[in-house]
């Protein structure tokens, strides 16, 4: 059995653990901004268990790199390398340790490369979000303004706070949500990838449901679009035709920065019997 393909037995058939997922990526650098310093990444594995059960697994990952000259490019990707490292050596289970692992080394390495040159790379940082799939659980590790999304019986819910000035005064009730949204702070971080040698990220769990629909985007894409927005374009017949107004409707409205989005779809959890083809069919490239 390989990866790219299910060999059946006679008369039997395999199961798949875990979740059957469709996603679109589309990434853009913005109608304001010379490159594109954000970076994002999806992960799927196929681990075999038995002759007759393979367990499947998924990764989410977007990060908005900021720094002088082409630091925050580089932050941004340095920071995806460990998060692909960690996800390879995972096998399943405890995705809390294994996101958790992954952002304390990509902060370490960007740190390290920004003290490596303190002129060139002065105040390179990154934001980093990453969502794990494993069998009916989804984890996620966050920590910057990038933002989760999830639609649920036609009701949209952000599953992350954002670590900003704005944010952070709201939440100690110093301010308004109306101030908030207008506040100078609203784009300034307080917490981000590289910042300090040790960071403190936030770590979320929940059940997935099938028909759930996630979205994963940096905010060069929500800071243009209203919550109906988002739930309108949500509530698209499939996640590409969402994926692509999300990106149209921003861009339209000026999309000043990098817009980065991944919209994914949970199609089926826990126990199914696996057609005889490709699993690569379960899922869209960008």
């Amino acid at each position: 059995m390989t990866e790219n393909s299910i060999v059946q037995s006679p008369g039997r058939k395999p199961n798949l653990i875990g979740v059957i997922v469709k996603w679109r990526v589309i990434t853009h650098q913005g109608l304001m901004r010379s490159q594109n310093e954000d970076a994002h990444w999806v992960g799927h594995s196929i681990e075999v268990k038995t002759e007759t059960e393979s367990a499947s697994r998924y990764i989410f990952a977007v990060a908005d790199g900021l720094g002088g000259h082409r630091g925050g490019a580089i932050a941004s990707r340095t920071a995806l390398k460990s998060v692909k490292a960690e996800f390879y050596k995972w096998h399943g289970g405890a995705a809390d340790g294994m996101i958790g692992q992954a952002m304390q080394k990509a902060n370490q390495k960007v740190f390290c490369v920004a003290q490596s040159d303190p002129e060139l790379f002065r105040k390179m940082q990154t934001t980093l979000t990453v969502v794990a799939l494993d069998q009916d659980s989804l984890t996620v590790g966050h920590i910057g303004d990038c933002r989760l999304y999830r639609l649920r019986d036609d009701c949209i819910k952000i599953l992350t706070r954002d670590h900003t000035m704005s944010n952070d005064l709201l939440q100690m009730h110093l301010i308004s949500a109306e101030q908030a949204s207008t506040h100078p702070g609203r784009h300034q971080l307080t917490r981000s990838i590289g910042s300090e040698l040790f960071m403190n990220a936030d770590i979320i769990r929940e059940k997935v449901r099938p028909e759930d629909t996630y979205l994963l985007c940096s905010d060069g894409l929500w800071s243009e679009l209203t919550e109906e927005e988002i739930l309108n374009a949500m509530q698209q017949n499939d996640v590409s035709s969402a994926c692509e107004k999300l990106v149209r409707v921003a861009l339209s409205a000026g999309a000043p920065d990098n817009i980065t989005a991944i919209a994914f779809h949970i199609e089926t959890v826990g126990n199914c019997t696996a057609p005889a083809f490709s699993w690569r069919t379960f899922f869209r490239m960008s």
